[in-house]
């Protein structure tokens, strides 16, 4: 009943999308749709330093580590969290829950998150890096969660160093070996596990190693994408126009400079890696997991551009993401679309109702801004809102481009 309700949901969804066209197209920045996602940051804390997180790194002075720490960390607590469920409930089709920002497996209460958000009919999903995996393994596939996405960096010993902490991937490969047992033990296929890879300085010619590493731990999709950042020419630009709530620094970069990666050395190893995926996904008899590069850009003169020219779209330049989602900090308030966009507070759920929010003045005045900017802002360039989409001259709304391998 659980998986038919959220299939119920969708197709909800696409019958109205068909019969009533897409809310990005309205005039007044109205949503007559609810969110698809209602992603939830619920504690302000991660035991990793990743190299490239403003968290991992400390960078007080960015967005991202205003949207995923801010001034008053905190875990959220059970009765917030029934709060925004209730509320969520008013929305048809009901939106996806999705566990994230900082590490959600660190929060004293995931389990019984998991357990409340699926018992009420939600689909849950959690993004994790995998370490505390090993201790909640066969208790989150009897919780019912239907994704689990672990971020991974590369082969053991380049991912611990991308993480910052020695034996992180001997943990989340304990931890999703325990979490396949007890699937199979228990007779179910979830939580689907999906693994999601970052291309940094410290792994671009690794990728492939990656994949070959990660391929015993069964995941259902493996997805790479390039980093997402500002770098300080973006910031420069874009607060020559945006000042206030909408302003930005350089961020999730830390020492790293995009306009010094190796694009040919890097194009060289994603051809490699789509090769391999081609190969190992012809044989029927393999259950080879689904692969995607995003962007998947078709030459190398576009990764060129990816990384020396910041302020240029490859791919999409229409965000929709403030027309899909939105997401919920510690303490009740809603910021739209996720930990990556701007600092820019549009209420919070102890003082207005989801709803009320979701189609609010301060929602509203954002998704303006946006349309009015062509789609997006300059900080917005290198952004997962936009980066799989298609290009620019594609019309708004269209799924992300994403595209799967072989």
């Amino acid at each position: 009943m659980h998986t038919l309700g959220h299939k119920l949901d969708h197709l909800h969804r696409r019958v109205s999308v068909r019969l009533f066209g897409d809310d990005y197209g309205r005039v007044d920045g109205t949503c007559r749709l609810p969110p698809e996602w209602l992603v939830l940051c619920i504690n302000n804390f991660c035991n990793l330093k990743c190299r490239m997180c403003d968290v991992g790194l400390g960078d007080h002075g960015t967005v991202f580590w205003a949207n995923l720490i801010g001034d008053d960390p905190r875990n959220m607590t059970l009765d917030l969290l029934n709060t925004i469920l209730g509320q969520a409930k008013a929305f048809r089709p009901r939106p996806a829950i999705g566990l994230a920002f900082t590490e959600p497996m660190i929060h004293p209460k995931i389990l019984d998150f998991c357990r409340t958000i699926v018992a009420q009919g939600f689909y849950c999903e959690m993004t994790s890096n995998g370490t505390m995996l090993p201790r909640h393994a066969e208790k989150l596939v009897e919780s019912g969660l239907d994704d689990l996405v672990i971020s991974i960096d590369g082969p053991p010993e380049v991912h611990d160093r991308v993480r910052g902490r020695a034996r992180t991937f001997e943990q989340l490969s304990s931890g999703l070996e325990r979490l396949n047992a007890a699937k199979r033990r228990l007779g179910r296929d979830r939580p689907r596990v999906r693994f999601s890879f970052t291309i940094t300085d410290a792994n671009y010619n690794h990728i492939l190693e990656f994949i070959q590493a990660v391929e015993p731990l069964e995941p259902a999709e493996i997805m790479i994408s390039h980093l997402n950042f500002i770098s300080d020419r973006m910031a420069e630009v874009h607060n020559a126009q945006y000042d206030g709530d909408l302003s930005v620094v350089r961020s999730n970069l830390g020492d790293i400079q995009p306009e010094e990666m190796p694009v040919a050395t890097l194009w060289e190893e994603l051809q490699r890696v789509k090769a391999y995926v081609r190969d190992r996904s012809a044989d029927p008899a393999r259950r080879f997991p689904r692969v995607s590069i995003t962007p998947d850009v078709p030459d190398v003169d576009h990764l060129q551009t990816y990384y020396r020219d910041h302020l240029t779209f490859v791919g999409g330049r229409n965000c929709t993401d403030p027309w899909k989602l939105m997401m919920i900090k510690t303490d009740g308030t809603v910021i739209p679309a996720h930990g990556r966009c701007y600092n820019f507070p549009v209420g919070n759920v102890t003082e207005q109702t989801l709803p009320d929010i979701w189609n609010g003045p301060r929602f509203l005045q954002l998704r303006s801004t946006l349309k009015g900017a062509g789609g997006t802002l300059p900080a917005c360039a290198r952004c997962c809102g936009v980066i799989g989409k298609k290009p620019s001259s594609a019309t708004a709304g269209e799924t992300q481009r994403a595209a799967t391998i072989g």
